[in-house]
């Protein structure tokens, strides 16, 4: 089945980014990464059998390209939040702003988590597929990492 990559990098192309800018809060390597993900797409295409939504396929992508690249070289979170464009954070919103940081203060797993399902609006049972874990173990997770982000945002 032929997808159409030039659609699926104008459809997902922002939220690529955003999703490695928030799990590593640096511009630079986010950028990177989601360059990075689109290559792996393209080569990857001709084996895309439908099994998810491409939106789940391109995102399992990215998600390999992120743990290959943390296990790999080692990149760092920079956590500055100077570095969010205007359509991650909102310029002015200081309440935004201390949601983005506790949320930065997470670790990987928690960010992630919170990240697919509450920022890109993924199923919990997709995201489950996603990581290799039952949808119960991914529930669990989620409302662990909501309850720190919670905590987080109170300090």
């Amino acid at each position: 089945m032929p997808i159409d990559l030039e659609a699926i990098f104008r459809a997902h192309e922002r939220e690529v980014f955003a999703y490695f800018l928030r799990l590593l809060g640096n511009r630079q390597d986010a950028e990177e990464l989601a360059q990075e993900t689109f290559v792996r797409a393209c080569g990857a295409s001709l084996r895309f059998r439908g099994d998810s939504s491409v939106r789940t396929w391109l995102f399992g992508i990215a998600r390999r390209v992120f743990l290959e690249t943390i296990r790999a070289r080692g990149v760092e979170r920079a956590g500055e939040l100077e570095d969010l464009p205007g359509e991650v954070v909102a310029p002015g919103s200081d309440e935004r702003i201390d949601l983005e940081r506790a949320l930065a203060s997470l670790g990987d797993a928690d960010r992630e988590a919170l990240v697919m399902v509450d920022v890109l609006d993924f199923e919990p049972i997709e995201v489950a597929g996603m990581l290799g874990i039952s949808p119960e173990t991914f529930r669990v997770r989620l409302h662990r990492a909501r309850g720190r982000l919670r905590e987080a945002y109170g300090r």
